[in-house]
């Protein structure tokens, strides 16, 4: 059965190629079930046939003890006192029924014929004798004597009678005759029991052969059933093994940041779903880098008159629009002195989220669900409008029908400086999970940018140089992160020293998963509003195409490659990653050609200076390190170790490491201030002349 189910299955594998994977599975499973459950049934059947040998092994030696118990009741005849002729008459008994059943066992049927011929020759020689007429002859005469033989053996009292001479005494005559028709039978019966010895011998040589031809069936047949089933598998699964090959290239090349790899499986399974997934996620990626690079296209060409700013707004509105798959959508904008908000863009087939008619020019805060969103700065997403209470709910053929909404509030700097409104108006379309997931990360980029493009608007209206310098820098701390974030077992510090205000550098810090911890720190040769923009794609970038399973080498390589391809531009571009795991006690480091590192090791009072590495194809290579207690990690930009005194003499990297030498015992923040100003007074009158940024990193042991 196993068979016909394993050749029906690779018969139906080669026709349908598209089967199911899970039942594919299922089909194996049941054939290699079915198989060993062959193979399990095979062994059991030669189990009880063993069985049964064994227990006709078992019977034979009872026959055979038998008919010794027979021969030992005639000799009691003759040596023991009275001469006993029950044991005589059970012992005959016991041995005629014994012959019989075993004659009659129908495991007889595993023996051969000759050994099955010679059982019944023991059995039809034994009723020859006729033991019932040799125990009544013995009984009759017995009885004769029997008074002379109460306390002695009939063997003693012959003995005594010929030592007397009484041999012509009748008694004498009877008891002889006993004797030697006990002897005759003995003598008779002697070859019997040794024929059963012969017979008992042919049976255990026949268990053994029967072992030894069970040993060799299972061992054939777990054999073939282990082959069939291999065979089985390699035949299912070597066009499964195949299409995860592919998946798995193509994945490879997608984490080492080819955005252009696709998955081709043709294939309905679960893995040709996995690899059109694989292609969508892709395919969104790709679509949100080439959007960052439509609206920093787009916003450069509106920065010289509001009528070309709107082009960017409708820029971001339709890539919304795009990125959700979205029906209609508008773009409102929130006046906070006001405290109203105006729609300043929207599709021709945009439904009003709400009923007021008196709200149609401006919509007051906290007033119909544009105002909520306004006021609280969250998002909402309303996959159906069924059972809630936001929006009015209209019937299909009305107007201004909505299905799904989804409400995104653009904010920057703890204000909601627009709002995204994006709808579905057809029937049984509804945004999903991905949408949602998806325009996350775009709002929140559009949101910086609209702010930046109104801080730098500010900026060309502005006059004086103090005004400028305030936007410029309002413009720089919208990029970077509040505050660094607290991780256990390390003391952080970090800080940017602009020049005039306007920096060119850039530095972030976030988790990557599980106690992994990554410090990017970078800058560009543009400076002003021109590096805050080339700013804001690298790090949205690093957001977007970091993942947590990478190392920072891999980082670097899809960060720098994509960084050209969505700007276009041949700038000069510093990167150094730091990747900390303070539970594993390890860092890794990696950066653009000249970047180093810092490693100070308090303990044992060792100083390294760590240099990025590079393939000879350009390419990144980590460099991994041990943390222990009070190790210092230090990384700073040019505009610290390459400044210049009055007497062109370079500040470097001896100095910094000349302070942590002398003041380890310190903070972080304490060491931040005591190497910068060991760097002002370097400089003495002439002033800061670059951006600078510092980062030092104080392990302090893993937390409990």
């Amino acid at each position: 059965m196993a068979i016909m189910v394993m050749y029906f299955t690779i018969h139906t594998t080669k026709r349908r190629i598209f089967m199911r994977i899970r039942n594919k599975l299922f089909i194996t499973n049941v054939s290699v079930f079915l198989l060993f459950i062959g193979i399990f049934l095979i062994f059991i059947l030669t189990s009880f046939r063993l069985m049964n040998l064994k227990d006709l092994q078992r019977e034979a030696s009872s026959v055979r003890n038998s008919i010794l118990k027979l021969e030992y009741a005639n000799r009691a005849v003759l040596n023991a006192n009275a001469a006993p002729l029950d044991t005589l008459k059970w012992a005959g008994i016991e041995v005629t029924d014994a012959l019989r059943n075993f004659s009659e066992n129908e495991n007889l049927i595993y023996l051969n014929q000759n050994t099955v011929s010679r059982i019944d020759e023991i059995k039809d020689l034994f009723y020859e004798r006729d033991f019932d007429a040799y125990y009544e002859q013995i009984e009759n005469e017995l009885s004769k004597v029997r008074q002379r033989l109460y306390n002695t053996t009939l063997e003693l009292e012959l003995q005594d009678m010929t030592e007397q001479g009484f041999q012509s005494d009748s008694g004498f005559k009877t008891m002889v005759k006993i004797q030697e028709d006990v002897r005759t039978f003995i003598l008779w019966h002697r070859p019997l029991a040794d024929s059963f010895v012969s017979v008992t011998n042919a049976i255990i040589s026949e268990v053994q052969d029967q072992i030894a031809t069970i040993i060799l069936q299972t061992g054939i047949t777990v054999f073939v059933g282990i082959f069939l089933s291999l065979f089985l598998i390699i035949a299912l699964y070597r066009n499964m093994i195949k299409k995860l090959r592919s998946v798995n290239d193509g994945i490879r090349k997608i984490s080492s940041g080819d955005l252009l790899t696709r998955i081709n499986i043709e294939s309905e399974d679960e893995l040709g779903t996995i690899g059109q997934n694989f292609n969508l996620l892709t395919e969104t990626i790709w679509h949100k880098v080439n959007n960052i690079g439509s609206i920093i296209h787009n916003m450069g060409q509106s920065l010289s008159s509001e009528a070309d700013a709107l082009v960017l707004e409708q820029s971001i509105l339709d890539l919304a629009i795009e990125n959700t798959h979205a029906d209609s959508g508008a773009l409102y904008i929130p006046d906070h002195e006001e405290r109203t908000i105006f729609c300043k863009i929207k599709t021709s087939n945009f439904a009003t989220p709400y009923d007021h008619d008196d709200m149609e020019e401006s919509i007051p805060f906290g007033k119909t669900v544009i105002g909520i969103s306004v006021l609280s700065g969250e998002p909402l997403f309303l996959r159906t409008l069924k059972g809630q209470n936001l929006i009015p709910e209209r019937g299909l053929f009305d107007k201004g029908y909505i299905s799904s909404c989804l409400i995104l509030p653009l904010v920057s700097e703890k204000t909601v400086i627009a709002l995204l409104c994006l709808q579905k108006n057809n029937e049984n379309q509804f945004f999903s999970d991905m949408d949602y997931s998806n325009i996350q990360s775009f709002v929140e980029f559009s949101a910086v940018t609209l702010n930046n493009l109104a801080q730098y608007k500010e900026l060309l209206k502005s006059s004086g140089l103090n005004r400028e310098m305030e936007i410029a820098s309002d413009i720089q701390k919208s990029l970077l992160p509040p505050r660094l974030p607290r991780v256990d077992g390390f003391d952080l510090s970090v800080k940017t020293y602009t020049q005039k205000g306007i920096s060119g550098e850039i530095y972030d810090f976030f988790p990557l998963g599980v106690d992994r911890w990554l410090f990017c720190l970078a800058e560009v040769e543009e400076k002003g509003i021109a590096s805050s923009m080339l700013l804001v794609i690298l790090r949205t970038l690093v957001r977007i195409l970091v993942k947590p399973e990478q190392e920072p080498a891999e980082m670097l390589n899809n960060i720098f490659d994509n960084f050209h391809e969505t700007t276009g531009l041949d700038t000069n571009i510093k990167i150094s990653l730091c990747l900390m795991e303070p539970k594993k006690k390890v860092f890794h480091f990696c950066g653009t050609s000249d970047q180093k590192m810092i490693l100070f090791d308090r303990k044992s009072e060792t100083m390294k200076l760590v240099s990025a590495l590079q393939k000879e194809e350009g390419r990144f290579i980590s460099v991994k390190g041990t943390l222990r207690k009070d190790v210092f990690l230090l990384m700073m930009t040019d505009g610290f170790h390459r400044t210049l005194n009055e007497e062109n003499q370079m500040y470097g990297w001896d100095p910094p490491q000349r302070i942590l030498k002398q003041y380890g015992d310190h903070t972080a923040d304490w060491l931040q201030d005591a190497i910068n100003k060991d760097l002002t007074f370097f400089e003495r009158n002439l002033g800061q002349r670059d951006d600078r940024t510092l980062f030092i990193a104080k392990y302090k042991g893993a937390s409990r």
